[in-house]
């Protein structure tokens, strides 16, 4: 029952790096955010099926969006994702790995319910959970999720 937070600054191939190590590991859940021509998608590290979170052309979508800086998100692809993550917790996965803890969950939004029930399953389960949080967002998230017990990486390696 181990809960890990992977950072470093924000474009340092948090995600890239998380992407070739995620591939190594058995019984491994969660979701990555990659950015795959050019547009951010989600990853299901269980199905392997990507799905597409950025809109990249808000004019033409009726869909209800989440916005944050210069990303506009579709909302509907959170609470699938949300979903993916919620039901990996009734696996006991080894892995939970959720990519990312930011400015939206900080918010009350993105990966926010995923993050509070897998942070809470992970204090009395067995298994660990990996999030990854830019660097200068560090202090502010682990404050709002109150997570006191945690171990800080800022590479991944074979020995986790």
């Amino acid at each position: 029952m181990s809960i890990y937070i992977f950072s470093r600054p924000v474009n340092s191939g948090k995600t890239t790096e998380l992407l070739q190590w995620c591939s190594k590991q058995k019984n491994i859940y969660g979701v990555l955010m990659p950015d795959i021509n050019g547009s951010r998608k989600m990853l299901d590290l269980h199905t392997k099926n990507i799905f597409d979170i950025e809109c990249t052309n808000n004019i033409y979508t009726a869909e209800p969006l989440t916005i944050i800086g210069r990303f506009r998100f579709y909302t509907a692809a959170f609470d699938k994702a949300n979903q993916v993550i919620i039901d990996a917790l009734a696996q006991n996965p080894y892995w939970l790995v959720i990519d990312e803890a930011g400015k939206l969950e900080i918010d009350g939004k993105g990966l926010y319910p995923s993050i509070i029930k897998a942070a809470e399953f992970y204090k009395n389960n067995p298994g660990n959970l990996l999030v990854t949080v830019r660097e200068s967002l560090l202090a502010d998230v682990v404050a709002y999720f109150n997570l006191a017990e945690y171990k800080l990486i800022h590479q991944l390696d074979d020995n986790l």
